[in-house]
C-alpha cells in the first residue's frame, strides 16, 4: 500500500514481524533521499546524481556492517583458521557421538546421516570413517571421484554401531543427550578451491580452536518445555545457548555486540554530517543523528539474525548444493545428527557478508 502512494497501517501479535514492518515501511520514509553519513560514501556525494529512497540509508547499512565485520575479525578471527593449503575455510562438518551401549566396545559413535560431502556431477566426494581396533578410536578419510560413499549410521530407526555391530536405539541416544553424554566430532573440512569447493580430513589443530570457553554473557534462556515443530528437548537441549557450539556462541555473542559499538559509531558520523544532534529517539518520532543511527542498527541486527540462522548445530550441509542449510529450511526445530559449522568471515555460504548484503538489498 505504501509503495502506491497510501497511507498505510500495519500490526501484529508476532515482535519479529512487527520489527520487520518497522524496517520496511516505518524507517525508510523518514529517511527518504538522505545522502549516505559514512566518510567513504561522503566523498562521493559531490559526483552522485543523488541518493534516491533509501539508497542512502543502504549505502550505510553496507558500510558500518562491514565496519563491523571488520572489528569482529580483529576479535575472533583466530578462531577461524585457513585450511589446507591456504584456503578459506567454508565450513567445519561435524557428526555428534554417543558411546557404543554394548560393553564389550565402547568406541565414541559418530552419528551420521549422509557421508556424502558432495553429489555434483565430476566432482563426488565423500567420509569414510575408519576404526582403529587397538585404540578404539574412529577417523575420517576424504575421497573423490567415482566411487560410493558408505551408508550412514543413523536413520529413522535408531543407529547402528560401526565397530560392532550393535544397534543403538533412539531411546538410548536420547538418555546420553539428556545424561550430558552426548558429544562431537570433526569429520570433515570444506574449503574455496577455484571455482569448486574443496574437501579435506578433519585436522586437531581445527578442532580443538573450535572447543574454546563459552561466553559468560551468553543467553542462558529456556526453551518451551513443548511446542510444535520442536525435537531437540528429547536429546537434552534445554536452553537456547544449546543450539550452538562454543565457537558459535563467541561469534555471536562478538557480533551482537557490536552492533551497539556500531551504533555509536554511525552516531557520531551523522552528528559529523551535520544531522540534528536533538538526542530524539526513533521511537519518539526522531529524525536526528541519533534516530538515524538507531535504524541502521536495525538493519545490522537483521544481518545478525540471517548469520545466527546458519551459524548454529542444526544447519546441515547439502551434498547435491554444496552449500549450507540453515535451521529453519523448514518450519521445525529438528534433531540434525551431521552439521555445518558455517565460517562468518569467508566469502561463500552463511557468511556475514552475505547477510548483510540481503539485508541491505531488501
Amino acid at each position: 500500500a505504501q509503495r502506491l502512494g497510501l497511507e498505510a497501517h500495519a500490526s501484529d501479535l508476532n515482535p519479529v514481524a512487527v520489527m520487520i514492518n518497522k524496517a520496511q515501511i516505518e524507517i525508510p520514509p523518514r529517511f527518504a533521499n538522505m545522502p549516505p553519513v559514512n566518510p567513504r560514501d561522503r566523498e562521493k556525494i559531490g559526483a552522485e546524481t543523488g541518493w534516491k529512497g533509501a539508497q542512502g540509508l543502504a549505502a550505510d547499512v553496507r558500510y558500518y556492517g562491514e565496519w563491523m565485520r571488520d572489528r569482529a575479525w580483529e576479535r575472533i578471527g583466530h578462531l577461524y583458521p585457513q585450511g589446507p593449503n591456504g584456503e578459506t575455510v567454508i565450513a567445519w562438518l561435524w557428526a555428534r557421538t554417543v558411546k557404543c551401549p554394548n560393553p564389550a566396545c565402547g568406541v565414541q559413535l559418530p552419528l551420521v546421516s549422509s557421508f556424502w560431502l558432495s553429489k555434483k556431477k565430476g566432482r563426488k566426494a565423500w567420509v569414510v570413517p575408519l576404526v582403529d581396533p587397538r585404540t578404539r578410536q574412529i577417523s575420517f578419510e576424504v575421497f573423490t571421484g567415482n566411487g560410493m560413499g558408505p551408508d550412514g549410521t543413523i536413520n529413522r530407526r535408531g543407529a547402528t554401531c560401526l565397530a560392532c555391530d550393535s544397534p543403538v536405539p533412539f531411546d538410548y541416544i536420547r538418555e546420553e543427550g539428556k545424561a550430558g553424554r552426548m558429544s562431537a566430532q570433526l569429520m570433515a573440512i570444506v574449503t574455496e578451491g577455484d571455482r569448486q569447493r574443496n574437501y579435506y580430513v578433519p585436522s586437531p589443530e581445527h578442532e580443538q580452536i573450535a572447543r574454546v570457553a563459552i561466553p559468560a554473557d551468553a543467553p542462558d534462556t529456556d526453551l518451551p518445555e513443548q511446542a510444535l515443530g520442536f525435537r531437540v528437548q528429547l536429546y537434552g537441549m534445554k536452553k537456547h545457548r544449546d543450539l550452538f557450539m562454543p565457537r558459535q556462541l563467541v561469534a555471536l555473542t562478538t557480533f551482537s555486540d557490536l552492533v551497539g559499538e556500531t551504533r555509536q559509531q554511525a552516531h557520531a558520523d551523522a552528528v559529523a554530517a551535520r544531522l540534528p544532534n536533538d538526542d530524539m529517539p526513533m521511537q519518539d518520532g526522531g529524525s536526528g543523528a541519533r534516530a538515524y543511527a538507531e535504524a541502521v542498527s536495525v538493519y545490522l541486527a537483521f544481518a545478525l539474525d540471517r548469520l545466527a540462522e546458519k551459524c548454529n548445530t542444526l544447519s546441515s550441509w547439502q551434498n547435491t548444493a554444496d552449500k549450507v542449510r540453515g535451521v529453519f529450511a523448514r518450519q521445525a526445530i529438528a534433531m540434525v545428527w551431521d552439521y555445518a559449522d558455517v565460517n562468518p568471515f569467508s566469502s561463500s555460504t552463511g557468511n556475514f557478508g552475505d547477510a548483510l548484503v540481503w539485508v541491505a538489498e531488501v
